[in-house]
């Protein structure tokens, strides 16, 4: 079994409610499933758009990442995800943050990457905080720098536990 942390976001509609979706989905493909707490994020990148939903997963799965990307995007799809612009509003976002110690790129197709650990992860608190609530020792397969290190880094971008 290999453990992994993905990163679920959601910024259309009910919110949590995709969240609780997704994590429901995703309990059919990770064993030993753990959850972060959630956090209503500020938007980076495409800042027009409304705040997040995020948190942080992590399980264990005999998918291979190509394999688990092919599912969590099947997941997304179910709850209604569809890919229109690139860091754009979503009802449900699902990302391979850390899997393993794999340190890898992997091509989908001669369009798309899949980067593990992913490859924005460490300028993005809001996947930061949340996986480090799952595990505050964890460190980047990469460069062995605790995440964080790299969260400190990361002060200023709004992530605030989410109440309902």
């Amino acid at each position: 079994m290999n453990t992994v942390w993905l990163g679920l976001g959601s910024n259309i509609g009910d919110r949590l409610a995709y969240i609780e979706s997704a994590i429901e989905k995703l309990s059919g493909i990770l064993a030993d499933m753990q959850i972060a707490p959630i956090y209503d994020t500020i938007p980076i990148d495409y800042l027009n758009q409304s705040n997040f939903l995020n948190t942080v997963v992590r399980g264990e799965t005999v998918l291979t990442p190509k394999e688990l990307l092919n599912k969590t995007q099947t997941i997304e799809q179910t709850i209604g995800r569809k890919r229109i612009t690139e860091k754009g509003p979503r009802t449900i976002d699902i990302d391979i943050l850390v899997y393993e110690s794999i340190c890898a790129t992997y091509e989908i197709d001669s369009n798309s990457y899949l980067t593990v650990p992913h490859e924005s992860m460490h300028m993005r608190l809001f996947a930061l905080k949340p996986l480090l609530d799952l595990n505050p020792d964890l460190v980047d397969p990469g460069d062995g720098v605790p995440w964080s290190i790299k969260a400190e880094k990361l002060s200023e971008q709004k992530v605030e536990l989410y109440t309902r």
